[in-house]
C-alpha cells in the first residue's frame, strides 16, 4: 500500500484527523471567548483553524474541491468545536493539557499527509516539505491573523512548526527510500514527540536578540589578543615553533607591542581620525560634538576658555576613562 493511500483511508487515521479538526475547533473557540466574540465569531474562527492548512494545500495543489468540503465531516467537527467552546468553558489546566496532546497528535498527522499529497502530485522536496509544514501550522497561522496578533509560530511559543518540519521531512524520506507504508506512522510519531516534550519542557527556538553580539572596544581589544595569543600557543604546539610577530606583514601585530593605557588611546590607535564622520560612540564623535561646526571650540564658558563674565569655564569633557 503506497503511504498516501494508508494515510488517507487508513479508519484510525481518518477518526484521528476528524478529532484534531475538532481539537483545533476548541482551542480557536477558547480564544474567541476571551476576545468575547459572538457566534458567527466562533463558528468563523473554529472552521479558519480547523481546516485552514488544509483548504491552502488543496488550493496550491489544485486539488479541486478542498477535502475540508468533500463531506460534510471536517465542517461538522470544525463547528462542534467552536460550539463546544461556546457553550462550556475549556479553561481548565486538564482540559488545555488533552487539547495540547490531541493537537500536536493532529498537527503531525496533517504534516505527514500534506507532504504525501504533495509528493503525489509531483512537486519537488522543497516545495512538498514547505506544503505539509503548511498544512499543519497553516489553520493555526490563518486564526491567529484574524484575531489580530502575531502567527504563535513565529516565535516565543513551542516548537509546533519545528516538530511539523521534522514529520515532513520523514514523510520524504519514506517515499525517497521507498519504504514500507508503515513506516510513516514512526514519522508521525517522531514529529509528536518532539513537539510534545518541547510543550512540557518549554522549549523554544532563540530569538533574534539572543544572537546579537555587543562589545566595547576594549572587550573587543582584549578579544582580539585572546583568540591571537591562543592560535599562536596551537601553532606552537602543533609545529615545535615559535611564532614570530612581523609587523611588516601582521596588520594586528601592534596590538602585541601596544601599551595602550585606556579605551580611548585604543580607539585612537585602531580608528585614526579621517575627514569622514566618525561613527557614534567613539571618543571622535564626541570630540566632534564638543566643536563647533567649523572645528572651533563650542560656546565660550563650557570648554575650559573665558566665559561671558571673565571668569574662566569648567571643563565638562570625562578624564581618560580606566579599562577594565
Amino acid at each position: 500500500m503506497d503511504p498516501l493511500e494508508l494515510l488517507v483511508t487508513n479508519d484510525f487515521l481518518r477518526v484521528l484527523d476528524l478529532i484534531g479538526v475538532f481539537v483545533m475547533g476548541v482551542a480557536a473557540g477558547a480564544l474567541a471567548s476571551r476576545l468575547n466574540f459572538d457566534a458567527v465569531g466562533f463558528g468563523i474562527i473554529g472552521i479558519a483553524a480547523g481546516l485552514g492548512g488544509g483548504i491552502v494545500r488543496d488550493l496550491i495543489l489544485d486539488f479541486g474541491v478542498p477535502a475540508a468540503f468533500s463531506g460534510p465531516w471536517y465542517l461538522t467537527c470544525a463547528l462542534a468545536g467552536a460550539g463546544f467552546a461556546f457553550f462550556i468553558s475549556a479553561e481548565g489546566a486538564w482540559w488545555r493539557r488533552l487539547v495540547t496532546v490531541l493537537d500536536i497528535a493532529a498537527m503531525a498527522l496533517w504534516a505527514a499527509t500534506g507532504t504525501a499529497k504533495s509528493l503525489g502530485y509531483g512537486l519537488d522536496v522543497l516545495p512538498a516539505i514547505m506544503l505539509g509544514v503548511t498544512s499543519a501550522v497553516g489553520g493555526g497561522v490563518i486564526r491567529d491573523v484574524l484575531v489580530g496578533r502575531i502567527p504563535a509560530i513565529f516565535g516565543g511559543g513551542p516548537l509546533y512548526a519545528t516538530g511539523a518540519l521534522v514529520t515532513a521531512v520523514l514523510t520524504w524520506l519514506v517515499f525517497a527510500f521507498g519504504l514500507p507504508s508503515g513506516t510513516v506512522l514512526v514519522a508521525v510519531a517522531v514529529g509528536a514527540l518532539l513537539a510534545g516534550v518541547a510543550a512540557w519542557r518549554r522549549w523554544s527556538l532563540p530569538a533574534h536578540r539572543e544572537w546579537q553580539v555587543t562589545m566595547s572596544a576594549s572587550q573587543l581589544k582584549r578579544l582580539v589578543r585572546r583568540t591571537r595569543r591562543d592560535e599562536r600557543e596551537r601553532v606552537a604546539l602543533e609545529t615545535g615553533t615559535i611564532p614570530v610577530v612581523d609587523g611588516s606583514s601582521d596588520d594586528l601585530a601592534a596590538d602585541v607591542h601596544s601599551e595602550d593605557v585606556d579605551a580611548e588611546g585604543y580607539e585612537e590607535r585602531v580608528f585614526p581620525p579621517s575627514d569622514a564622520a566618525e561613527p557614534p560612540g567613539t571618543v571622535e564623535h564626541e570630540r566632534a560634538d564638543e566643536d563647533g561646526p567649523d572645528g572651533t571650540d563650542g560656546p565660550e564658558g563650557t570648554d575650559g576658555i573665558d566665559g561671558a563674565d571673565g571668569t574662566e569655564g569648567d571643563d565638562p569633557r570625562p578624564g581618560p576613562v580606566p579599562t577594565a
